[in-house]
């Protein structure tokens, strides 16, 4: 019996020494999902996002107002969503499942999961998920719809795989501009919301505050990345992301055709009246 104790010991110490020294990349990752939905008939999307933990993001944005909410939700919805993302064919044959959709006038789901440790992309008509995914993943929209707005945070921050002709033309003209050097990883990894976006695309990351969107946007200016501070490509040796940092909350807006106060139609009647020259261009 001395004997096993010690044993034992080192195989706990030994297991928690490879956990601490996992190769970067492998290292356990909570259970989480991200999806835009967008309606056909409509043109409206939205953003959703939910972990294992149930906490929960959603941005909306329309013609007259973007909001984000954000906070946590019944682990039990998550769950019961998470178990369907299992079950779901859809998402396991890991690919475009679109199908024919001249007369499908639904939504469209766009989904990002983890399966099996591996983290998938699907696309398909809601429809084609099934009822039972379709119920759970109700369940969690209706839940996150009621979370309280989010007008603190600052940004997000997404990045999305260059492909096709979007890639070639970033080529071309980086190429032009000598500002196509891939960034290595170990720079990346400084700037951690961007790190976080490559490692997850199409996940909105969130930017707290001032202090983290400067730091991206001076990562942007140091290293001479193609765009601009808020739209830039990122060459990599995990491939070329497009990078764009987005609004997490606006106020509202007018409508549009609204009708305007006497303020507006008289700032619309000032700007028919001709300059003289034009205004400068900063």
């Amino acid at each position: 019996m001395s004997r096993r104790l010690p044993l034992a010991a080192l195989a706990l110490l030994a297991a928690a020494f490879l956990t601490a020294y996992r190769p970067y990349g492998l290292r356990a990752r909570p259970e989480a999902a991200w999806m835009t939905v967008s309606s056909i008939k409509t043109g409206r999307e939205y953003y959703l996002e939910v972990s294992e933990n149930g906490s929960a993001v959603m941005r909306e944005e329309t013609q007259t107002s973007l909001i984000t909410r954000r906070g946590t939700i019944e682990k039990q919805l998550v769950s019961d969503f998470f178990r369907e993302i299992d079950n779901s064919e859809v998402i396991n044959s890991q690919g475009d499942a679109g199908g024919k959709l001249v007369f499908y006038r639904g939504d469209m789901l766009k989904i990002s999961a983890y399966i099996n440790g591996e983290l998938t992309r699907t696309s398909a008509p809601l429809k084609n998920f099934g009822d039972a995914f379709a119920y759970a993943f109700g369940e969690v929209r209706k839940a996150v719809a009621v979370l309280p707005q989010e007008k603190k945070l600052k940004a997000f921050l997404r990045a999305v795989p260059a492909t096709g002709e979007d890639l070639a033309s970033y080529r071309a003209d980086s190429g032009r501009g000598g500002t196509g050097k891939i960034v290595e990883t170990a720079e990346i990894m400084k700037v951690k919301p961007l790190m976080s976006a490559i490692e997850e695309p199409y996940r909105l990351i969130p930017i707290e505050d001032e202090t983290g969107l400067k730091q991206i946007q001076d990562f942007v200016s140091s290293k001479q990345l193609y765009g601009l501070r808020t739209l830039f490509y990122l060459p990599s040796t995990r491939g070329t992301f497009k990078c764009q940092v987005l609004d997490a909350w606006r106020g509202n807006l007018p409508a549009r055709g609204a009708k305007a106060g006497k303020a507006g139609k008289k700032a619309k009647h000032r700007a028919r009246r001709p300059r003289h020259r034009p205004a400068a261009v900063k």
